[in-house]
């Protein structure tokens, strides 16, 4: 009997201290891992989370950002990949994590980490100079159904959303993709400096970068990819869908975890980005950048990347730029 009650004493302090260490989590350190360089767009997500998640008093231990760059993301691809079943290992990438696969350069995919949550979204835009002949992008996608090669668009990167906010909208208008001229430069940034010098006619780019130049009176904004339109001093920039064109594109920053990651870690960090969504910290920081609110749980984030991926893997396919990947 004495044995008995003693091994159930055992046992419930046993179910304490395990029901204790699940209520700590993290209880250490957590390392994030952001595929970018200190400086870039990732980076700057992720040191406004830990900014906002600090002064929300939603971050009970240390953050260690490490800002691992190269291979356009796949460097922090394969360092997170190996640190399977970890529970204190974040990773911030963009949608690169499954079109990187799309073009062969890896074969890893979204499927292979643990999607915790999307933070945030940014907007695409089309620009022109301000004493362009183009009034609206329908003149343009116009002009490029008559002749895909009579207009030029400028982008950072391919590929990319920059470039698929080009490509997607004119395939939606019956252009032949594959005639289309997308110019990469070498940045974003190096694309608006060809748009203002008049070497490239149109740029299609994140909003916070070019939003700057409208306010000025140098290039107008013609249109926009978010699924509805914005207010205050973007309610006159239309959106591909307000032009009869069925598309938008979140230009999105996400958290993943490594593969395996515990139920218990992810389920934390889909609850605290959630709550920080809501925060005058976090809402300040989308002002400041002009970011907007994206956020997905991590079911609902799985589901609209695989749709994204089909997206991609259609448009990839078509222009010839796809490796014979199946989406999944």
């Amino acid at each position: 009997m004495n044995g008995q009650r003693l091994f159930g004493c055992a046992l419930t302090l046993l179910c304490c201290n395990v029901a204790a260490q699940a209520a700590q989590y993290p209880g250490k350190s957590v390392e994030l891992i952001v595929a970018g360089n200190a400086g870039g767009g990732l980076d700057l997500v992720a040191r406004e989370l830990e900014i906002a998640l600090r002064e929300s008093k939603l971050l009970t231990e240390p953050f260690v950002i490490k800002n691992v760059g190269g291979g356009g993301g796949n460097v922090a691809k394969n360092q997170v990949y190996q640190r399977k079943g970890e529970s204190h290992v974040l990773y911030l990438e963009s949608n690169r994590i499954f079109v990187n696969k799309l073009v062969g350069t890896t074969h890893l995919t979204y499927t292979d980490f643990v999607p915790v949550a999307r933070v945030m979204t940014e907007y695409l835009v089309w620009a022109v100079r301000a004493d362009a002949p183009y009034k609206t992008a329908k003149d343009i996608l116009e002009k490029a159904k008559a002749d895909p090669s009579s207009v030029i668009f400028g982008v950072g990167t391919v590929p990319g959303n920059d470039q698929m906010n080009i490509l997607r909208a004119a395939m939606a208008y019956g252009i032949d993709a594959k005639k289309t001229r997308v110019l990469a430069f070498k940045s974003s940034r190096d694309a608006i400096v060809q748009l203002l010098g008049g070497n490239a006619p149109v740029v299609s780019s994140g909003l916070s970068e070019l939003l700057e130049h409208a306010k000025a009176g140098q290039v107008r904004l013609v249109a926009i990819s978010s699924p509805t339109p914005l207010a205050g001093e973007l309610a006159n920039v239309p959106t591909w869908r307000s032009m009869g064109i069925d598309i938008s594109i979140l230009h999105w920053r996400g958290l993943f975890g490594p593969p395996g990651m515990p139920a218990e870690a992810v389920k934390h960090w889909e609850q605290t980005i959630a709550k920080l969504m809501k925060t005058a910290a976090w809402k300040k920081a989308q002002e400041r950048h002009y970011w907007f609110d994206a956020y997905a749980d991590s079911a609902t984030f799985r589901r609209d990347m695989a749709e994204e991926n089909k997206q991609y893997t259609q448009v990839l396919t078509q222009l010839g730029m796809a490796k014979g990947v199946e989406p999944k």
